[in-house]
């Protein structure tokens, strides 16, 4: 499993294989065992819930209830991938981090990721996150889980 580190800010990505998305939607509980070694959300007790993002649903400004927020695309029905139709839109909420643009460093610049089937996205619970408009005719299945 390969993780991709995106700010300072502990966000990572990661896409699953089928089997431990599989896994998922059968058991949410399993969610802490397919988290990072070592990252300090495997030992946490969490809460999960699944949503369906269908055609038009979008979210202005959400954040996680606990310590660290995962979000896992369990299905999608996408048209086309390439567009940001109900992809996940991470903002750094952080005073100041809209002013900042130094090149070379993501503060204040949100960044944009995909709702493929498998993705899961785990950042700290305080980071604020949106969720762009699903075109209409298509849907998304995400696991929403947050830590204790």
């Amino acid at each position: 499993m390969s993780i991709t580190a995106l700010w300072p800010t502990p966000v990572h990505t990661v896409l699953l294989a089928d089997s431990d998305r599989a896994r998922l939607t059968d058991d949410p509980t399993q969610l802490p065992d397919l988290l990072p070694a070592g990252h300090p959300g495997r030992d946490a007790p969490w809460t999960s819930r699944t949503e369906k993002w269908d055609g038009g649903f979008h979210a202005a400004l959400r954040h996680g209830t606990g310590t660290w927020c995962a979000l896992v695309v369990l299905d999608a029905l996408a048209h086309d991938t390439t567009d940001a139709s109900g992809a996940l839109i991470l903002h750094d909420p952080r005073a100041g981090a809209a002013n900042v643009g130094l090149p070379g460093l993501p503060w204040g610049r949100p960044v944009t990721v995909p709702t493929v089937p498998g993705a899961l996205v785990l950042v700290p619970g305080w980071l604020a996150w949106q969720i762009a408009p699903v075109h209409p005719g298509e849907h998304r299945t995400v696991l929403a889980a947050d830590s204790a």
